[in-house]
């Protein structure tokens, strides 16, 4: 979904890439002013199954929030929005609580937005400061990349996760799904 903010009616350019980084749809919006898109990525992308980023831009100032629906009601508990991020990118991203637990599904979700590949450094440290684990991997320019806690930490643990991207800039958002407990938050990282 895609909000006008000043009340102009902008025009939105979309774009939508894979995880690996390639343009697999794009299109132009008019808004009505004060006005939302409600996106259909399907129409963009010839209804495949695609999984990556969306990139907007526009002649105005508007918001951007993503809504992810389960088709199966009994994942329905997972459904869930995040708020977009309007901005080029971080080479420094802090994810303030991560869990590593085998019952948990928990995701750090690293997107490169500003259309160079970019190498990320993660450390992981558990909630009195000692390091737990670390990650080194790559984010093609507009992809992204899922980085499991559980990988890294090999432990259960709760923490703090610092990213440092290197040659290119990433936003990012803490995902953390409990089927025993059903429930399913998303958190975007603090940058700098």
């Amino acid at each position: 979904m895609i909000t006008d903010v000043d009340g102009k009616g902008p025009t939105v350019a979309i774009k939508f890439f894979n995880n690996d980084g390639k343009l697999v749809g794009e299109g132009k919006e008019i808004i009505q002013p004060f006005g939302k898109l409600n996106l259909n990525p399907g129409k963009y992308v010839n209804n495949a199954v695609v999984n990556g980023t969306v990139h907007i831009t526009a002649n105005g100032n508007v918001v951007a929030e993503y809504w992810q629906f389960y088709k199966k009601n009994s994942e329905s508990w997972k459904n869930t929005t995040a708020i977009g991020y309007l901005a080029p990118g971080y080479s420094k991203l802090v994810c303030p609580h991560f869990v590593s637990d085998k019952a948990v599904e928990a995701y750090l979700v690293l997107a490169n937005s500003d259309g160079k590949d970019a190498t990320v450094d993660v450390k992981f440290y558990d909630d009195n400061g000692r390091e737990l684990g670390k990650a080194h991997e790559l984010v093609k320019a507009n992809g992204k990349a899922i980085l499991k806690p559980m990988d890294y930490v090999k432990a259960q643990a709760t923490g703090v996760a610092y990213i440092t991207a290197s040659n290119g800039k990433v936003t990012g958002e803490y995902w953390q799904a409990e089927s025993a407990k059903q429930y399913q938050t998303v958190v975007p990282m603090g940058g700098l």
